[in-house]
């Protein structure tokens, strides 16, 4: 035994792999080709079966957000007094009310919902009360009475669907405005082909498609060139198995439930598509086998020379990328397992800078979206309107500060929505806090000092809408507004440096102290703004960018705002 030890010791560390390689791979490389046949088998279909549930899903969970909108919009009509009073002829035989009532306050929504929804053929309201037709969408229920679905959605209290022949449409119950009595029912129709234009089966792939109701009604089939009988219709919407037969061909069944319409989807896959020719796997497994055992000798020596310096070479890269460096150089001309290693660690690193750009871009569109909520709840007609009458009142009693201060509030909402754009230029941000100033000042009777120092320069250049408004706000209210003794002071100013525009709030009121400032970075509820401001600007100009606050307790605190010189079309 020694002898051997001794033997095989004084061999050359290749002979010495060879050696070792040969016995410790011959066995377990053929149970392992065995091994992960059986598993690849049941893997394969196993994964096959799951993407065709989540296919569905996913094909139901568009529908049902198709669905959502209608659904939505006949329960804003079916709840909306004005609707409620028309249907119920609540001013008798006054035909002129009824028809301004329809032209300023329901048809224009009409309209407007079946242009932006193409999926929407028709609406029509049907009223119990009125003999004769009022605008353009409601009609005398004569005509419909005695139509099953007219009797069946008068007597629900929920949306109910219809379908055959290719038509598609929703009903619901409209009540008086006492909501004491129905006075009719609301019917949409639906564009059929825009509604279900995704659902249509891959050409030559077999596969069937149902949408069937709670009461067993087909909304859509697409069941192929020979159909499916009505037996085997019914087997399927009562079954649970995942598998069913019909027309001499086993299927695999999915089903996903469209919560907005009590629908079901029913998708069924021919079991051929999914069952896997398992002898190119036999063969592919004998294959590597025997292409193992033929060039152990030479993989050896090759794996001898080659594997120490790719590692070393691809270790180095990680511990770049580890450091936050994705643009470093990933490559590898090797075809072996660690240049296939090397080669899906770049495609990861590549996948992973994708994912921070989205996220990124994710997280500017969510504050962007905060932003333009907060903006939508202002109706931008409507407002300017009634600040327009306000002024002419105004000026008719010879009140000049009435006036001002609504000539100031248009000028501030004009440029704080900016027509729902992001971007404006630094003169309309000037002009919005110029005009909110003017607001805070009557509101505060003159008792603070505003100055505003405007260098032209940067007068042109392009910057984030609505960001100087928070920081002036946030100093007039939680520093001036709070200040001990003496008077406020406000100094705005605007500079433009080497490459960049600097906007600066200093006022002269009761300051911060560290933690303070710390929180207004760190904590949402108590940024007052500030923090959202400072995020829109690293996410839209770069984290080089945002705003930097510097305070004294009980003297002062100065606020820089720092972007680039962009011009508004870039």
């Amino acid at each position: 035994m020694s002898r051997a030890v001794s033997f095989f010791r004084n061999w050359r560390l290749r002979k010495k792999l060879v050696a070792t390689y040969t016995i410790l791979i011959i066995i377990p490389i053929v149970a392992l080709g065995l091994y992960s046949y059986r598993t690849a088998e049941k893997y394969l279909q196993e994964q096959a079966r799951i993407g065709l549930s989540n296919t569905v899903e996913q094909m139901a969970l568009h529908i049902d957000e198709k669905l959502s909108q209608p659904r939505n919009f006949m329960e804003f009509m079916v709840y909306n007094p004005t609707v409620k009073k028309v249907m119920g002829y609540e001013w008798g035989d006054d035909m002129l009310r009824y028809t301004k009532e329809l032209n300023d306050n329901i048809e224009p929504t009409i309209w407007y919902y079946i242009n932006i929804n193409q999926e929407i053929k028709d609406i029509a309201f049907y009223s119990e009360y009125t003999g004769t037709q009022l605008g353009n969408f409601v009609y005398p229920s004569e005509g419909v009475r005695d139509e099953p679905w007219y009797q069946e959605a008068k007597a629900s209290n929920k949306t109910l669907w219809y379908a055959g022949g290719g038509k598609l449409f929703a009903a619901r119950q409209i009540w008086n405005y006492d909501n004491t009595a129905v006075v009719g029912v609301v019917h949409l129709t639906f564009n059929y082909d825009k509604l279900f234009q995704t659902l249509q089966p891959a050409r030559g792939s077999g596969e069937r498609i149902l949408i069937a109701d709670d009461r067993g009604q087909s909304i859509y089939s697409a069941l192929g060139e020979e159909g499916i009988g009505e037996a085997d219709l019914n087997r399927i919407r009562s079954t649970r198995d995942r598998q069913v037969a019909m027309n001499g061909e086993s299927y695999l069944l999915s089903k996903a439930s469209l919560r907005n319409s009590a629908w079901t989807l029913y998708v069924l896959t021919p079991v051929r598509g999914f069952v896997m020719d398992m002898s190119s796997i036999i063969k592919a497994t004998v294959t590597i086998v025997l292409a193992c055992l033929l060039i152990l000798v030479l993989f050896i020596w090759l794996f001898s020379r080659t594997l120490v310096r790719p590692i070393y070479a691809l270790k180095r890269k990680i511990n770049i990328v580890e450091d936050g460096d994705f643009d470093v150089a990933i490559a590898s001309s090797s075809k072996d397992e660690i240049g296939e290693l090397t080669d899906s660690f770049a495609r990861m690193v590549q996948r992973v800078k994708r994912l921070i750009r989205e996220l990124d871009h994710a997280r500017e569109l969510e504050k962007e979206a905060e932003l333009k909520a907060l903006q939508a709840q202002i109706t931008p007609h409507f407002l300017y309107n009634s600040l327009s009458t306000i002024n002419w009142k105004a000026i008719q009693i010879d009140s000049p500060e009435i006036s001002k201060i609504a000539n100031s509030l248009s000028r501030f909402y004009r440029t704080s929505l900016n027509k729902g754009r992001r971007i404006t230029s630094v003169a309309e941000e000037v002009a919005n806090i110029r005009a909110y100033l003017d607001i805070q000042l009557i509101m505060h009777n003159n008792e603070f000092d505003a100055w505003l120092d405007i260098d032209e320069r940067a007068m042109p250049f392009a910057t984030l809408n609505f960001i100087l408004q928070p920081i002036v706000e946030n100093a007039i209210i939680h520093g001036i507004d709070e200040k001990e003794s003496g008077r406020g002071g406000l100094r705005i100013s605007v500079a433009l440096e080497e490459g960049v525009v600097r906007f600066t709030v200093q006022d002269n009121g009761k300051g911060m102290s560290e933690e303070e400032i710390r929180r207004l970075y760190e904590e949402e509820s108590g940024g007052y703004g500030l923090r959202n401001v400072h995020e829109r600007i690293r996410l839209h100009y770069g984290p080089a960018y945002g705003v930097r606050v510097e305070s004294v307790p009980s003297m002062h605190t100065k606020v820089d705002i720092v972007i680039p010189t962009e011009h508004p079309s870039a």
